[in-house]
C-alpha cells in the first residue's frame, strides 16, 4: 500500500513541476502535426504533450506488467502441478519399498 501512495506522490510532483514550467511560457507557437497545424500557447502544448506521454507510458508499463502477471500465474500453476506429481511419485515409491 505504501508503494502505491509513494508512486502517486511522485506522479503528482512530476505533474506539478510540468505545469509550473509550462505556466511560465506564454509564447504562441505553431505546432505542425501530420494532418494540420494549430497555434498553441507553449504552456498548453507542454501540458498536453506531457499528459499524452504520461498516459502512453502508463499504458505501455501496464501492458508489460499484465504480461508478467499472467506469466507468473501460469508458472505458479505449473509449479503446483509438478509438486503434486512429485508428491504422488514419492508416496508411490514409499509404498513400493
Amino acid at each position: 500500500m505504501l508503494k502505491y501512495i509513494f508512486g502517486f506522490i511522485i506522479v503528482l510532483a512530476i505533474v506539478l513541476v510540468a505545469i509550473t514550467v509550462g505556466a511560465n511560457n506564454d509564447q504562441v507557437i505553431t505546432f505542425n502535426y501530420m494532418f494540420a497545424q494549430s497555434d498553441f500557447k507553449l504552456s498548453t502544448l507542454v501540458a498536453i504533450l506531457f499528459g499524452v506521454g504520461l498516459i502512453l507510458g502508463w499504458l505501455i508499463t501496464g501492458i508489460f506488467y499484465l504480461k508478467l502477471k499472467i506469466k507468473n500465474i501460469a508458472l505458479t500453476r505449473q509449479v503446483k502441478r509438478l509438486n503434486q506429481q512429485v508428491n504422488e511419485l514419492t508416496t508411490s515409491l514409499n509404498k513400493a519399498a
